[in-house]
């Protein structure tokens, strides 16, 4: 009799461990793992907060949205002055030279009615000759801020663009965000 309850009891703790419990009102972020029958390049790659994405020539690792203090979204939410940044996280594929890859982004963010309030053609202009360090471009952020909406105007669209300039990469996609 001891050994029946002593296997009910491991059986119960192996199932409540197995559960995942969760108090408050606590939001999980929308995850969507890309698996192999997908059979795309974002093969095992994890994209959160519904972002679209499209990539070719690199292997991306992950994708998602933080706050300003590069705390991870629950929702696609910010408010005015504040920023929402993507974190896009490289497995391989710029390619090197002496270290440095070379590396261009873009990013328009447009009103829910089409209407374009910010456009930055190459915001790695700069290094152009001189390349970022490798290492930099393994993971990548780009960030979007509204810093005035007209009345009614709370929804957005934010385009973006990260291409290798030495070679084929490139990961492009857009995802939408609110005011609070």
């Amino acid at each position: 009799m001891k050994k029946l309850t002593l296997i009910y009891a491991a059986i119960c703790f192996i199932v409540l461990n197995s559960c995942n419990f969760t108090a408050g009102d606590k939001k999980e972020v929308k995850t969507k793992p890309v698996t192999s029958k997908d059979n795309t390049t974002l093969n095992g790659a994890i994209i959160k907060n519904d972002i679209d994405i499209d990539v070719t020539g690199v292997k991306l690792k992950e994708v998602y949205l933080v706050d300003a203090d590069y705390k991870p979204l629950t929702e696609n939410k910010t408010r005015v002055n504040e920023k929402i940044h993507i974190v896009i996280k490289m497995d391989t594929g710029w390619v090197k030279e002496n270290g440095k890859s070379f590396i261009g982004a873009s990013e328009r963010i447009l009103t829910s009615s089409g209407k374009v309030v910010v456009s930055a053609d190459d915001i790695f202009k700069d290094y152009e000759t001189t390349g970022l360090d490798a290492k930099d471009t393994k993971v990548i952020s780009l960030s979007a801020i509204i810093t005035q909406a007209d009345p009614g105007v709370n929804n957005f669209e934010v385009q973006f663009r990260v291409w290798d300039k030495k070679g084929s990469g490139e990961v492009k996609g857009k995802y939408y965000f609110s005011l609070k």
